[in-house]
């Protein structure tokens, strides 16, 4: 997957894999990781009930991360829905890719002990 050009990526050819608790409270729309040629690659926002993908954070990091369609509601709600999905990916980069998981020790801290 280190090779993979996520600039090349299509929001159309995202699919499903499994559905993310919600980031935050009143969100109606659905967080999903999402797959690429099997892959996991990021994370993807769907309408409840739908299986395309209307905006989704991609990547291997911070650094290389690509943002994917857009929302088009009201601005406080699009900034929500953007701010949920930023939530998720960074769960997505310490969790799937395993830079680290929310809360443990650097690995250096643990050694020490």
């Amino acid at each position: 997957m280190n090779n993979l050009d996520f600039d090349n990526v299509k929001l159309e050819q995202l699919k499903k894999e499994s559905d993310l608790p919600k980031a935050v409270e009143g969100q109606v729309e659905e967080t999903w990781l999402v797959n690429y040629n099997d892959e996991t690659i990021g994370v993807g926002l769907f309408l409840p009930d739908s299986d395309k993908c209307v905006m989704a954070i991609i990547g291997n990091s911070d650094d290389d991360k690509v943002v994917l369609g857009s929302y088009g509601t009201s601005d406080d709600h699009a900034k929500l829905i953007s701010h949920a999905l930023e939530i998720s990916f960074q769960g997505y980069l310490r969790s799937v890719r395993g830079d680290t998981v929310l809360g443990d020790p650097p690995i250096d801290e643990m050694l020490d002990e």
